[in-house]
């Protein structure tokens, strides 16, 4: 009998070994002396483990299954599988890997519960190894519909926009810089998978866009959908110009695409989520009726302030005080770019921390239909590097 503290191998208080959270096991004396060298303890007869991982989850090695051995290139990303077992360089254990090339992931959120990867969920992953039964084995999966000169989240993105091919280089990198937060957290995926996509159109009433409430389709105006573009170029994501009256200015938001993608993304919170948004609206429209109340000849509903106020109104936007959907979606359209992001962090605290939970924790505030598909595509996500710790510090 063996005791392993934080990976060190003991006999009697005599160091023997170390092993690792994959099942590498280093061994250097004592009864482990006859394997010395670095092998999985899969290959140590009668050697098993028995406790936790680093993290206090629960780890038996080797595993009830066994699997094959060699490497996996996950969304680019450079992992190691040791007899089934998923890796990352520093050794700690992510999953489990199959001879037919299924992945299921351990889960960070809810330690002891595993996730089975669908073609929905897992990223395309090549694997260059042996089998559980020591044959030579290559094997590669491509999401349906894959773009293999792109990245994740610029081909989740190609699939939401119908009219990606036909925009025009600047056009693209603003749909791109506009939604890549949303897509490599698994949002944008949830909204599509929900009918919402986005094209270009011809919005008669003269907006920027609208999105369909049965369909959840955003169609935005094609000429609309190029002044924003030239705004943002000019003057980046917030812009401070003349309003209807002389005497005051308008705050707006330069990001129509994911305004449009903000009331879409409204439809797939939980009820609770959409109650907080309308407190956190009514709060900020007592507070500018308060500080900022609308000008006597002015018919509009946005939020009108002086040049003296512009660093002290209320909300992110003028259009933000048009409603509380409207709140919301400017919100999400702040929220999609790190310059706005941090404006949105200063002006309006607690919407930017809700926004900050659907990113990083949408289980607790979506609906829960959706809280599935959205744990295992994060889950997936974290491991192929699309989600990491400074996601909102890009």
């Amino acid at each position: 009998m063996l005791l392993v503290d934080f990976g060190k191998v003991f006999l009697d208080g005599t160091p023997v070994g170390f092993l690792y959270e994959d099942g590498l096991l280093q061994a250097s004396a004592g009864p482990l002396a006859k394997s010395h060298g670095m092998k999985p303890i899969d290959e140590v007869p009668g050697c098993r483990f028995r406790g936790i991982d680093t993290k206090g989850t629960a780890l038996e090695l080797p595993g009830p299954i066994p699997g094959p051995t060699g490497t996996l290139s996950y969304n680019n990303v450079p992992l190691n599988v040791v007899c089934g077992r998923i890796a990352n360089s520093d050794h700690r254990l992510l999953g489990f890997y199959d001879d037919e090339g299924n992945m299921i992931l351990r889960d960070e959120r809810k330690p002891g519960e595993d996730i089975r990867l669908d073609e929905h969920s897992q990223l395309v992953s090549i694997f260059k190894g042996k089998s559980s039964h020591g044959l030579p084995w290559h094997h590669e999966f491509v999401r349906p519909l894959y773009r293999k000169d792109k990245p994740y989240s610029e081909n989740e993105i190609i699939r939401y926009f119908q009219d990606y091919d036909a925009l025009s280089g600047s056009q693209k990198k603003y749909v791109l810089d506009c939604l890549r937060l949303w897509s490599c957290s698994g949002l944008l995926q949830i909204v599509r998978k929900s009918e919402g996509n986005a094209a270009l159109g011809n919005v008669k009433h003269g907006a920027a866009g609208v999105t369909g409430v049965r369909t959840g389709m955003a169609t935005l105006d094609r000429e609309e959908f190029e002044k924003e573009i030239v705004l943002f170029k000019k003057f980046g994501a917030v812009f401070t110009g003349p309003s209807p009256l002389r005497s005051h200015l308008e705050v707006r938001i330069n990001l129509v695409v994911t305004h449009e993608f903000g009331h879409q993304l409204e439809f797939i919170l939980s009820n609770a989520a959409q109650k907080r948004i309308v407190e956190l609206y009514e709060k900020r429209l007592a507070l500018a009726n308060k500080l900022h109340p609308l000008p006597k000849g002015y018919e509009g509903a946005s939020e009108l302030v002086t040049p003296q106020q512009v660093e002290k109104r209320v909300f992110i936007s003028g259009y933000s005080r048009a409603s509380e959907h409207e709140y919301w979606a400017e919100a999400v359209a702040a929220f999609a770019v790190k310059e706005s992001r941090q404006l949105l962090k200063q002006i309006d605290p607690e919407l930017y921390d809700l926004l900050r939970t659907v990113v990083m924790e949408p289980e607790s505030v979506i609906r829960p239909v959706f809280v599935d598909t959205i744990l295992a595509l994060q889950a997936s996500l974290r491991i192929g590097g699309e989600i990491t710790d400074d996601l909102l510090n890009a």
